[in-house]
């Protein structure tokens, strides 16, 4: 079963970014490391970049900006880009076409090489509250059976520090 798990300071960024302005989506990088087979940490995740384009039904990403924190983030942090994270403003948090094409395009340039992509989809609920799906690239794109909040107490191996 796959499962991403997400740190509480990661989330937050996604969230802070997403109630910033709810008519716009918006989304980054997620920056982290696997935890085994079919298993993910989301350490970080980014805004869009300074120069980026954000519309209520599309984000054009700043990728210069992203592919320079995601060299800095890979050297400093020892992390791995694990995928792109992005808002809809509707309550579909399913990829469109559109999201589709980027992911085949983006999981095939060698600055975001990882070994299975992953696509996080994020909006706002009914009860205000900031929902998300997840889908990872393979052979096909299948979504993530589980999102759960990363608990490292509870999620680290007997014997390995912490990151």
């Amino acid at each position: 079963m796959t499962i991403l798990y997400i740190t509480p300071k990661a989330w937050k960024q996604i969230e802070k970014a997403v109630r910033k302005n709810p008519t716009i989506e918006t989304g980054g990088v997620m920056m982290g490391y696997p935890l085994g087979d079919d298993r993910w940490v989301v350490t970080y995740a980014s805004e869009p970049g300074p120069n980026a384009i954000q519309n209520p039904n599309s984000v054009f990403f700043d990728d210069a900006h992203l592919r320079k924190l995601v060299r800095k983030l890979s050297k400093s942090r020892k992390w791995q880009y694990l995928g792109d994270w992005h808002s809809h403003t509707i309550k579909r948090l399913s990829p469109s076409k559109g999201d589709k094409r980027t992911f085949w395009e983006k999981a095939s340039q060698s600055m975001y090489t990882s070994p299975s992509p992953l696509m996080l989809i994020v909006g706002l609920g009914r009860q205000n509250q900031v929902q998300a799906r997840a889908f990872i690239l393979g052979n096909s794109l299948r979504e993530v059976a589980r999102i759960e909040l990363f608990d490292r107490q509870v999620h680290q191996p007997r014997g390995e520090t912490s990151r």
